[in-house]
């Protein structure tokens, strides 16, 4: 299906005019204002507070440029006619409840972009070997994902910064920004190339990988490592790669990351050493789970660790350390929303 869809695409694509950021969380709403802020013709979908937030004040980020506020046409998922881009920037929880809402977005042409944590539903499409299309359990069980977003329109997409909502319509994200984009099947095109030159001239530092599989396994390690971690201790992230009784705690995650990684052919893009000393580098910041868990929202644990733990099933990995800071973990988080009992 990849390849047939490649065929259809011209030796040089149309500009891509019409984009949609569906989802305003941090990222979405960091991606959306740098590309407004370029001048792009970017559309909303939102729904909700964000909805009634984003018509009356724009969007506004501060980030490394400076402060900025930015209005953009904004709607509910129906109401947005096809696009060329569509970014899906949400939880991977809620990804399907998204994927569900923007249909009426997705053109024979358009370009899905998941921005999103952790292993992704596409992981095994356009692969070859023994689990090629084989569905990923922990995040897409029953193939809803599979079936409302088409494989053949999905650009793989790794983000390499951080960001936070303090307010609906608000983000801050004050690193440097920079996304990984590459095919799902690792066949080069131009319509790769052509979003990362729009990213690109909008202060995003974007590249385009080859085999968008390694970064993406390096993000995920870095989830995995801390996140759930970081919700177990409370730890900030210096904490988490500097304290030397954690960093010992992290560098056992990393080593089982690493082998379930390695076992799927993963060539991670940073050694151990530099994966704790960049994530000691970023101060005192807190991890997005531990964030989450302090609102009292559902965590990420099925996409960044659940899945890890289904690859690793299927290779015969044990993963005693994951296995036990993730049941302290969803513990602490079924605890913290009274959803357990007994």
């Amino acid at each position: 299906m990849l390849r047939e869809f490649s065929e259809r695409i011209r030796a040089e694509l149309p500009p891509l005019q019409r984009i949609c950021v569906a989802g305003p969380g941090a990222i979405g709403i960091t991606l959306a204002t740098r590309m407004a802020l370029n001048g792009l013709q970017v559309t909303i979908a939102a729904r909700g507070q964000s909805l009634n937030v984003i018509q009356e004040n724009g969007l506004q980020l501060t980030d490394v440029y400076g402060k900025h506020t930015v209005r953009v046409p904004v709607a509910e998922g129906p109401d947005i006619p096809p696009q060329d881009v569509v970014f899906l920037s949400s939880k991977a929880q809620d990804l399907a409840s998204i994927a569900s809402w923007t249909q009426n977005l997705i053109g024979p042409d358009t370009i899905i972009v998941p921005v999103i944590n952790g292993i992704p539903w596409w992981y095994f499409e356009g692969e070859a070997g023994q689990y090629s299309g084989r569905n990923v359990k922990s995040v897409d069980p029953d193939g809803c994902l599979k079936r409302l977003l088409p494989s053949a329109h999905v650009i793989g997409c790794v983000a390499m910064f951080t960001a936070d909502r303090p307010a609906p319509g608000t983000a801050r994200s004050l690193n440097p920004l920079r996304l990984i984009i590459g095919e799902i099947d690792n066949e080069p095109r131009v319509r790769t190339e052509a979003l990362a030159k729009i990213l690109i001239r909008s202060g995003i530092e974007t590249r385009v990988s080859e085999r968008v599989r390694d970064p993406l396994w390096t993000k995920v390690i870095g989830n995995l490592v801390f996140n759930p971690l970081s919700v177990a201790t409370g730890a900030t992230l210096r904490e988490l790669a500097g304290d030397s009784s954690l960093a010992h705690v992290s560098r056992q995650l990393l080593n089982e990351a690493l082998l379930v990684a390695a076992s799927f052919g993963a060539r991670v893009e940073m050694s151990p050493r530099q994966l704790l000393d960049f994530t000691k580098s970023m101060g005192d910041a807190k991890t997005s789970m531990l964030q989450d868990y302090e609102m009292g929202r559902p965590l990420e644990l099925a996409a960044i660790v659940d899945a890890v733990l289904e690859f690793a099933d299927l290779q015969g990995l044990p993963m005693p350390f994951t296995q036990s800071v993730t049941t302290i973990t969803r513990y602490r988080s079924l605890t913290s929303t009274g959803q357990r009992s007994g």
